[in-house]
């Protein structure tokens, strides 16, 4: 994981923000108001202030420790233990991306490879996986949990701040848990406590481990193994493209680029030969305020260029045949573009000049 760079720290970071907004969400429906509620916001921002003063934020250096192999529960970064406690969603992702997997074995079940795969046992685990995600939807719904954590929940929030509280929301939130620390403390943990997400986590271990080899294929068993364990790889990759909105499963992630090596619209100005900046190092364009102005030009044509072409591709249009004028329309916004730079840019008069004798050329 941690060979993913920022793309895992930002990862964490949104894993972070994701369970933070859950577990308030689920106090706010603990508390019997509407969700979309000014109190909901107040509860929201009350549990991001007590975060930070718990410091449940990710660190790089948290990170780097979790590298060892051997951790103690005194060692493990405060906000490991709070994933681990409250990442419902995370266990959810996984029984969809698990269910999807035995989408995937009904498919390879006709294959001679997989000759003796019963269909009926893919079922039964299919079933089993689906038990365990009615399971975990349950921990979303007040009535999962106890009496003892409503009434809490209730007296720890009582009622809607005053109306000049609402206004100064985050000086309020650092007051309320400066004051209210210890009973938050309390209520996350009997949260933590009735959601139960070890049980839940071991259950699932439990459950794939006792996979019959004399029932399985070794192939298809092989497969659900490998997508159990994958797929936290697979997360760092969608959970930031998915987690505006509920996908549920998740087939497949489309990439289109934008780069000068994707542009052919501008002859002479192609390619990543056309940018400046990639001279000393790639830090040329800091010793030149003409090679600054060059690149940023460029790079606004370019764009525009790719943004037309992956539109014509999502809308299943072919640019080639210029089947509703694709390259009058490029003509167009290259020149307003230029029109629009050519004042502000005035260390590329010849640059703006053989821009537009290349724009003049298209077609």
């Amino acid at each position: 994981m941690l060979d993913a760079g920022f793309a895992y720290q930002s990862y964490v970071r949104l894993k972070l923000a994701s369970v933070r907004a859950f577990g308030a969400a689920l106090i706010t429906r603990l508390r019997g108001v509407p969700e979309r509620s000014p109190m909901a916001r107040v509860v929201a921002q009350i549990i991001d202030a007590w975060a930070l003063e718990k410091g449940i934020v990710y660190e790089r250096a948290d990170s780097e420790a979790l590298e060892f192999e051997v951790q103690t529960a005194q060692s493990v970064p405060a906000w490991v233990k709070y994933l681990l406690a409250f990442d419902v969603n995370y266990r959810q992702r996984r029984l969809h991306f698990l269910i999807e997997g035995q989408n995937r074995l009904y498919q390879l079940i006709d294959q001679e490879h997989f000759a003796g795969l019963d269909p009926l046992v893919v079922d039964r685990l299919k079933r089993e996986f689906y038990v365990r995600l009615d399971r975990l939807r349950r921990r979303h719904a007040a009535a999962y949990y106890s009496q003892d954590v409503r009434d809490l929940a209730a007296e720890i929030f009582p009622s809607e701040p005053a109306t000049d509280d609402i206004r100064h929301l985050d000086r309020y939130a650092r007051e309320f848990v400066a004051q209210n620390g210890d009973r938050i403390d309390r209520l996350i943990e009997q949260l933590a406590h009735e959601i139960g997400l070890n049980a839940s986590t071991r259950e699932l271990d439990e459950l794939l481990a006792s996979l019959d080899p004399a029932d399985w294929h070794p192939d298809a068993r092989s497969e659900v193994l490998v997508n159990y364990l994958g797929f936290p790889f697979w997360d760092v990759l969608t959970f930031p493209i998915t987690s505006a909105r509920e996908f549920g499963e998740l087939n497949e992630i489309l990439i289109d680029r934008i780069s000068p090596q994707d542009v052919h619209a501008l002859k002479g100005f192609d390619g990543i030969e056309s940018l400046k900046g990639i001279g000393f190092g790639h830090f040329a364009a800091f010793l030149s305020r003409g090679y600054r102005e060059n690149d940023y030009l460029l790079g606004r044509l370019h764009a525009l260029d790719r943004l037309i072409d992956i539109v014509c591709d999502a809308a299943g249009i072919d640019g080639h045949k210029d089947e509703i004028g694709v390259l009058a329309l490029k003509k167009r916004g290259f020149t307003r573009i230029l029109d629009a730079e050519e004042k502000h840019l005035t260390h590329s008069a010849e640059l703006v000049a053989a821009l537009r004798k290349s724009v003049a050329e298209i077609g």
